[in-house]
């Protein structure tokens, strides 16, 4: 990460650069779409091994 020299001193400033900045952007209807699809397939995994384990011991 490179830092700022100071040009008199020859010292080197101890904070970096800071990177740039940028605004996110809402989310849309397939995204929350694509939120929902993931969680139930989670929900089915994680209730499908619950079953397993039960089913096993």
């Amino acid at each position: 990460m490179p830092y700022i020299n100071n040009d008199g001193d020859n010292r080197l400033n101890n904070f970096p650069t800071e990177p740039k900045m940028y605004v996110a952007e809402a989310n849309n209807g397939d995204t929350n779409r694509n939120y929902l699809v993931i969680s139930v397939l989670g929900l089915i995994l994680v209730v499908g091994s619950i079953f397993v384990a039960k089913a096993v011991s």
